[in-house]
């Protein structure tokens, strides 16, 4: 995006005007984030350039969240509330480009994996989230994460991925059959129709930003629909294993995460395969994604392509990791 841009962002939310140089967070040509220093205090800005219409109802019901959970007290990062058209944070400032804003926080991510006692904050505070209750949009489209392309979809994507030299056979074969293992066990989790709550989407390590204020919960930007417990399962792996593939899970994390989510009122539930079909197919989603970037589906240029080719191949082996895992994991959830 073009160098005045965080200013124009900034005005046109209403953030008031630069009052130093911009900071850039997050140098992504399709998705810049800046940190800003306006008349009205320091903010993180996000730009996007959204990718279709499903985008907007997306954003609007992650943003009934995230405004809920500012609202009752979640030790969150401040969001800022845009007036006049947006969608849930967002609005927009131009060209087709939508932008939003969160009070900046100092501090530094969670270390991986997260220690205990913030992985007892972070169950406790999903289960403050949960406690709110955001029913999803019923007339939405993004439970992204719960749609099992058929077998001839991956076929015809893994073809292309050895075309064009992103996976080589064997992470192709790799990728297809976990993809086909996940789809087994969500189609039938997902056919018992269990109730879904609009949640965070990417509670992670790097998303707990560690201030002199305490713990904070940033980036709702990844919210949609899940099984709430699904969700808590998720982030209760994420916790002890945030590198999942590369680095064993830390079980006191687990245990951790999972105290704190039932003492502040969640309840666990069951401990089978089905528990985990929100981190599997989670990142299966996001593998989809990266595999269509990689190939070039969805734009950006020849060295983004190359690094959705790179992170690709880290989530096939993370994948492969999980599947394997599970039933150790679930021994685990049973205490």
């Amino acid at each position: 995006m073009a160098a005045m841009e965080p200013a124009a962002a900034a005005a046109a939310l209403g953030l008031g005007d630069l009052r130093g140089p911009v900071g850039i967070l997050k140098r992504d040509e399709l998705s810049p984030v800046w940190r800003l220093e306006t008349d009205s205090g320091a903010w993180v800005v996000k730009a996007i350039a959204p990718h279709g219409d499903y985008w907007f109802d997306d954003v609007a019901q992650t943003g009934r969240l995230e405004a809920a959970a500012w609202r009752a007290g979640v030790d969150m990062a401040e969001p800022f509330f845009p007036a006049g058209d947006a969608s849930g944070m967002w609005a927009p400032v131009g060209d087709g480009v939508h932008a939003r804003a969160a009070r900046f926080l100092e501090g530094a991510p969670a270390p991986a994996p997260v220690p205990p006692h913030l992985a007892e904050w972070a169950g406790a505070t999903f289960a403050a989230l949960e406690r709110l209750a955001i029913a999803p949009d019923p007339d939405g489209a993004g439970d992204y994460a719960f749609r099992f392309h058929p077998e001839s979809d991956w076929d015809e994507w893994l073809g292309q991925a050895r075309d064009l030299g992103v996976l080589d056979a064997a992470g192709a074969r790799a990728l297809k059959d976990a993809a086909l293992r996940i789809a087994a066990i969500g189609e039938a989790a997902v056919a018992a129709k269990p109730a879904t709550l609009v949640v965070h989407g990417d509670f992670s390590h790097l998303n707990i930003m560690v201030t002199p204020d305490g713990p904070k919960l940033i980036d709702f930007d990844s919210g949609g629909p899940n099984v709430p417990w699904w969700e808590l399962v998720a982030i209760a792996i994420e916790m002890g294993a945030p590198g999942l593939g590369v680095m064993e899970p830390d079980r006191a994390s687990i245990d951790a995460c999972l105290a704190g989510y039932a003492a502040a009122g969640g309840r666990i539930q069951d401990a089978g395969e089905s528990a985990f079909i929100g981190i599997l197919a989670g990142r299966l989603s996001s593998a989809a994604w990266q595999l269509w970037m990689a190939c070039g589906h969805r734009g950006g240029s020849a060295e983004q392509q190359a690094q959705f080719g790179r992170d690709l191949r880290g989530s096939v082996t993370a994948l492969t990791t999980m599947l394997d895992a599970v039933p150790t994991w679930a021994t685990w959830l049973k205490g």
